[in-house]
């Protein structure tokens, strides 16, 4: 069976609440979490973990608990300053969403593209070193352009007196966006949106693909690929613990 590495465990452990009623001993959480990642990377059902990881309703149990103790935030946090360390501060933002079927999400919506199916929409930032720094659930009728503004406190601080660039797709194409960006000292560079101004020459920047292919490296999850989650906060867990698991790797610890 599947169990973190030491290493990682050691980075992260730290971030455990200092007090837990949650059943078991401090020492066992590494198993325990063990049997999480093993929910996310495989998809499956609760009842099918198996039982090397424990009883079912504790494992379970212990995820939501350490959900609502803010774990999975701290260790993504925790993840973000060590990569940083190892490959420095941010030079420029990419922004993307990218969507997850979620039949049974009661926060999930109607696909856009294919209305029949349900749905939640995540959103992403990523630094040029393909750092996730900020992470969103929305239902998946969300607008794009209705999603970034969240996501800029999260990168606040890491935003220096030089102005830095965040680039996007055709849908954040705006200059409302664009002014709202510009408060926080950031530049939007948006491709060109030519369906709002068929007299544009259509542009698009550079080194988007880099999000794109961070998409496809959470999508490796299968439990973020397909939401089996019923609440937002249970799938934003697992897709707080597989980005800090990205992060992480990114500075040459996990396995």
């Amino acid at each position: 069976m599947f169990i973190i590495s030491e290493k990682f465990w050691n980075h992260i452990k730290i971030a455990l609440p200092e007090k837990s009623r949650v059943g078991r001993p401090h020492s066992d959480f590494r198993t325990v979490l063990s049997g999480i990642f093993f929910i996310l990377d495989s998809g499956s059902q609760w009842k099918y973990l198996p039982t090397y990881y424990g009883p079912v309703s504790t494992v379970h149990g212990i995820y939501i608990k350490l959900i609502e103790s803010g774990f999975f935030q701290k260790i993504l946090d925790l993840s973000i300053k060590f990569a940083m360390n190892v490959l420095g501060k941010p030079k420029s933002f990419f922004y993307d969403t990218s969507h997850s079927k979620a039949p049974f999400a009661k926060d999930g919506g109607k696909n856009p593209t294919d209305r029949s199916k349900r749905g939640v929409k995540k959103g992403i930032v990523i630094d040029f070193k393909k750092i996730i720094l900020s992470l969103s659930v929305d239902s998946a009728n969300t607008h794009d352009s209705k999603t970034l503004l969240q996501h800029i406190k999260n990168i606040e601080n890491f935003i220096e007196d030089t102005p830095l660039v965040l680039a996007a797709d055709s849908a954040f194409d705006s200059k409302k966006l664009r002014k709202n960006l510009a408060d926080f000292k950031l530049a939007l560079l948006a491709s060109t949106n030519v369906r709002r101004d068929k007299n544009k020459k259509k542009t698009s920047p550079g080194g988007r693909w880099k999000i794109e292919q961070i998409f496809g490296i959470l999508h490796w999850h299968r439990g973020i690929k397909t939401c089996w989650s019923k609440l937002k906060y249970s799938f934003l867990g697992f897709l707080q613990f597989a980005a800090a698991i990205h992060n992480f790797k990114l500075g040459g610890v996990f396995g």
